[in-house]
């Protein structure tokens, strides 16, 4: 497993739960400035997993850690 994964390799991905659930499309990723971690992503406007928007409406979630896969983008909430 690479110690880091680039934004051009999860921009388009398809993010999924540990548990398999599937979270949409990541259109976006927004960094905290004082850390340097990932402070959440951002997913296509047709996700429903969160109650959280962004302020042009899509969807975002928390994120504690990210996985890279062949095929998806494994998120731990």
């Amino acid at each position: 497993m690479p110690d880091r994964i680039f934004i051009s390799e999860i921009a388009g991905k398809m993010a999924i739960s540990r548990d398999g659930q599937l979270l949409g499309h990541i259109e976006d990723v927004v960094i905290d400035t004082a850390t340097g971690f990932i402070k959440y992503l951002v997913l296509g406007a047709t996700t429903k997993v969160s109650d959280m928007v962004d302020d042009m409406g899509r969807a975002v979630i928390t994120v504690k850690k990210l996985q890279l896969d062949q095929e998806y983008i494994i998120v731990t909430r």
